[in-house]
């Protein structure tokens, strides 16, 4: 999230390196290479909507792989300071389901009852995602 947080305004490659001393330099360059880049009338790296929307996906997937597929999208959003709807449009993109848990759910989870209340993005086999929009002809 420190990355992130780093590439979102325009950015200069020793401040990340600086601002994440404690990271080593292979996998900075490894997120730098992934996760921004670099237009033809530059040599610094910059970060676009594609691989903002890019890297939030990669975190996200990471996060239903530790909440055993079922995560809390509202944690989430107010985490990146973000609208809870563009989570969940992010989480839909990734085969998710947007629905409260069941008791059944919430007792293989180990989570107490009143975390029903909250929705939470599913991740369920077989996957099935969202279909494109067709436009309509008039």
């Amino acid at each position: 999230m420190s990355f992130r947080s780093l590439t979102i305004r325009k950015f200069n490659e020793t401040t990340i390196y600086d601002k994440l001393s404690a990271v080593p330099s292979i996998l900075i360059d490894g997120l730098m290479s992934r996760f921004t880049e670099t237009p033809r009338s530059s040599t610094e790296p910059q970060s676009t909507s594609q691989t903002e929307t890019l890297l939030l996906t990669h975190m996200f997937a990471l996060c239903l792989r530790i909440d055993d597929y079922a995560t809390d999208t509202t944690l989430i959003a107010s985490d990146l300071s973000q609208k809870v709807a563009t989570i969940n449009t992010l989480f839909k993109s990734l085969g998710c389901k947007i629905n409260k848990l069941t008791m059944h759910d919430l007792k293989r989870l180990g989570l107490p009852d009143s975390a029903g209340e909250t929705k939470r993005a599913v991740l369920n086999t077989p996957l099935e995602f969202p279909k494109p929009r067709v436009k309509r002809r008039v």
